[in-house]
């Protein structure tokens, strides 16, 4: 059906002369006459439809996938955006897509197409705005205290190990090593990440937080976290919000301490 499908759409494009479908077994085609390939392994099992999370048991298995890019210098696999890193072909570019902030896809561009060791790539529908950050994903962040901004960056960037870049760009720094909450002193416009403004960091303490909430007349919360066991829409239920106001809140942790940090949007533009 695949294979039709794809005859289909190339004639409809006006493109039938310039394209060959062949149905087969994809480990048994000869990439030595060709100038590029482009893989899509399958990551689901044939006739449940359940996804398939370990790459050696994709369809073609993973061996077979990174041996294409040692056959042809021009290759592309796309793959689970939750790839390990180790598995990554060395000398490959590893790249993670999102749109408005969801992380859709991950490729690898080997051989010749590869430019940089890590890139994420944000795009935003709105406005047809595509913004890149390139690195070399080995970097780490400095870490100091929570400072007045929050930047939460975008899953694109997180995945491509690529904070401690987006750190150096925005003067910022962690508060925990292992969780990516970038905190600064100003508030920068960037594709790559959510900046709000803390008014509160408090020690995590359910009837603490009610209580501020309460005098806040809070009624509304966005609430976001890293590094926190919390369910989001467990503690919405308990603070038992009641109020015209709004605001946010970022459960995370700092020095490794259960954290939640009381914030509000920062207007476009900074």
């Amino acid at each position: 059906v695949t294979a039709t499908m794809a005859a289909a759409n190339a004639e409809a494009a006006g493109l039938a002369d310039l394209v060959t479908v062949e149905c087969g077994d994809a480990t048994a085609f000869d990439v030595t006459g060709v100038d590029a390939v482009f893989c899509d392994p399958a990551r689901r099992r044939a006739g449940t439809g359940r996804r398939v999370f370990d790459p050696n048991a994709y369809s073609p298995p993973w061996d077979f996938v990174t041996g294409l890019a040692a056959r042809e210098p021009r290759t592309v696999v796309k793959v689970a955006p939750g790839l390990d890193h180790a598995l990554i072909p060395a000398g490959a570019e590893a790249e993670w897509v999102s749109v408005d902030g969801d992380l859709v896809e991950a490729a690898l561009w080997c051989g010749e197409l590869a430019e940089v060791p890590r890139r994420a790539t944000v795009l935003r529908e709105r406005d047809d705005a595509v913004s890149l950050l390139t690195g070399t994903g080995a970097q780490e962040a400095p870490v100091g205290p929570v400072r007045r901004f929050l930047y939460d960056p975008d899953p694109a960037v997180v995945r491509a190990h690529l904070v401690a870049e987006l750190a150096a760009d925005l003067d910022a720094t962690l508060a925990d090593p292992s969780i990516a909450y970038l905190y600064a002193d100003e508030a920068r416009p960037t594709p790559f990440a959510r900046c709000m403004e803390i008014t509160d960091v408090l020690p995590f303490s359910l009837k603490r937080l009610r209580a501020l909430l309460r005098e806040r007349r809070v009624g509304r919360v966005e609430i976001r976290k890293r590094g926190s066991a919390l369910e989001p829409e467990k503690l919405r239920r308990d603070l038992r919000l009641s109020g015209d106001e709004a605001a946010g809140l970022a459960l995370t942790r700092v020095a490794g301490d259960p954290t939640v940090l009381v914030c509000r949007p920062v207007p476009a533009g900074g």
